[in-house]
């Protein structure tokens, strides 16, 4: 019985179509890139520029992480209903409009408002750009491929660093308006190349019983990659068929990511990317904060972005390997790095500082490429984008709290959130150890894997 899998690897391959899919998918990731970048730089600038109290500057850092929330539910939902390129299209044109519209925002209230809806149509984006790219990559390299794209969210944090040492004289002032203006164009390119590139996956049409669409598709891929001699046989089609239907036996709902095949994944799954999201949301927060308390410029910034696109390079090498075991171990591992790290700079404060925040982001970088293929590949098609989606809206909704905690932290000691990063990846590489299996090369809608 064939399944798509296995026309991927061996008839269709990886081609132009795919690459075109992934570098308007590439995009969100690079906009994800800046908008993490800019955060908290943004937060440390208009506390001054505007005289805002800690807990103006707490809300305008939450409310972004509550509209993400909003948005990853949202995909989690609805669209697998709308279709994931008319989604992505509209969110994406309307990410460009809200965020020019907060390069002109003039007082709190209207920032504060801009900097929801904006968090909610990016949080709807997020989680499509990579569920889009996992359907159509074959499995030997998909890893390889995801972490190409994870990537790209390094390039943006790059391009975002270089603009802040051109536009701005610090971590407290600068043409910030200019920054964020710039820095809404790669959405507005994301919606353009949706509309000319991007195109439903087969496997979405199957999972639906669109069964001549999905077809179709396929057909198309193949003469887009230009495969030689390539012919859809009715054979292959009622393989196709009978592979969608040992996926689709099961009803869709909520419910089923805690039962059957997930029981024992998705909770551990998500405590999994609630610490790694608490980390990396609280580092770019307080960063610009810790830097310009230690009077350190942005070439520190560009410093530690190096750090994250050499970690990349470093994992695409590594994440379609069984080498160390496989992806659920390689998490386990990078825990227990950042754990250490962690608690040597809690120790020795300023000296190590920039050590620590280096190596941290480095590893983190690595961490989150690795479990974002991990969610990915880890549902089948039929629940993918609920689970990615939700996974996401609780990893994110640490986001919209962290302010509240991380700032009160910081004030009673700088260096004591460092403490709790090293508690949280002890913890985290407990549940990583409890992941019921592993999919590292194993193909995507594997029945087998979750009997």
């Amino acid at each position: 019985m064939v399944n798509f899998d296995q026309l991927l690897e061996e008839s269709l391959k990886m081609g132009s179509f795919q690459k075109k899919s992934l570098l308007v998918v590439s995009l969100i990731d690079f906009s994800d890139g800046v908008e993490k970048t800019i955060i908290g730089i943004m937060l440390t600038i208009l506390s001054h520029e505007w005289k805002l109290e800690q807990s103006e500057v707490s809300n305008l850092a939450s409310i972004y992480f509550v509209g993400i929330v909003g948005g990853t539910m949202f995909c989690a939902f609805n669209t697998d209903t709308i279709g994931r390129q008319k989604t992505l299209m509209l969110s994406s044109m309307i990410g460009f409009v809200c965020m020019l519209w907060m390069s002109l925002a003039q007082t709190y209230l209207e920032m504060f408002l801009l900097r929801l809806g904006f968090g909610f149509i990016f949080g709807t984006t997020i989680p499509l750009g990579h569920i889009v790219i996992t359907e159509i990559i074959p499995a030997n390299i998909r890893g390889s491929i995801m972490t190409f794209v994870a990537s790209v969210f390094i390039v943006g944090k790059i391009y975002c660093t270089f603009l802040c040492m051109a536009l701005l004289q610090g971590f407290d002032e600068g043409h910030w308006r200019i920054l964020v203006a710039l820095n809404s164009l790669p959405l507005l390119l994301c919606c353009i190349g949706s509309i000319i590139y991007l195109r439903e996956s087969p496997r979405y049409y199957l999972v639906k019983q669109q069964y001549q669409q999905a077809f179709e598709e396929i057909e198309l891929i193949a003469l887009h990659n230009n495969t030689q001699n390539f012919q859809l046989t009715n054979n292959m089609k009622e393989g196709l068929i009978e592979n969608s239907q040992l996926i689709i036996k099961s009803e869709t709902n909520f419910s089923q990511l805690f039962k059957g095949r997930y029981e024992g994944f998705t909770i551990r799954m998500w405590f999994v990317f609630i610490l790694t999201s608490f980390i990396e949301c609280s580092l770019y927060i307080l960063m610009p904060f810790w830097l310009h308390y230690h009077n350190k410029g942005f070439e520190i910034i560009l410093f530690m972005m190096i750090s994250e696109l050499l970690a990349n390079m470093c994992i695409y090498k590594v994440i379609d390997s069984k080498i160390f075991g496989g992806r659920q171990k390689l998490v386990i591992y990078i825990a227990l790095i950042i754990s250490v790290t962690s608690l040597i700079t809690y120790i020795q404060g300023e000296e190590l500082l920039v050590f620590g925040m280096t190596t941290i982001s480095f590893f983190l970088k690595m961490m989150f490429t690795t479990e974002m293929v991990i969610m990915n590949e880890n549902y089948t098609t039929q629940f993918r984008s609920m689970g990615v989606g939700l996974t996401q809206t609780v990893g994110k909704f640490t986001g919209a709290i962290i302010p509240f905690i991380i700032f009160p932290i910081f004030e009673i000691d700088p260096f004591l959130p460092f403490l709790i990063y090293c508690i949280c990846m002890l913890v985290q590489a407990i549940f990583a150890y409890q992941f019921p299996f592993d999919m590292t090369q194993v193909e995507l809608d594997c029945v087998k894997v979750f009997s």
